[in-house]
């Protein structure tokens, strides 16, 4: 299993039609998606089978969205992170 954050640029105006669609035409791999403010307008938590499943959605699905300008991954480093503190 591969996880990765992907954060998305879009036109501020897209923000929730973007979390809409990744939520709603790729729910096997986007487990969840947020606008926010800052660097990037929305922040996607992705699980795939592979690094090359994960290549694939990104530059052939989530980049070749009309909307999306940008696109950063950040894939997760196995067995170094830890769930929710609290």
């Amino acid at each position: 299993m591969v996880s990765a954050y992907v954060l998305i640029t879009v036109p501020a105006k897209n923000s929730g039609d973007l979390v809409n669609t990744l939520l709603e035409d790729y729910p096997q791999f986007v487990k969840e998606a947020e606008a926010v403010y800052g660097e990037a307008d929305v922040i996607a938590r992705i699980e795939t089978t592979s690094v090359e499943e994960l290549h694939q959605l990104v530059m052939e699905k989530i980049q070749k969205l009309p909307i999306v300008t940008v696109t950063r991954t950040f894939i997760i480093i196995p067995n170094m992170h830890r769930g929710q503190v609290g």
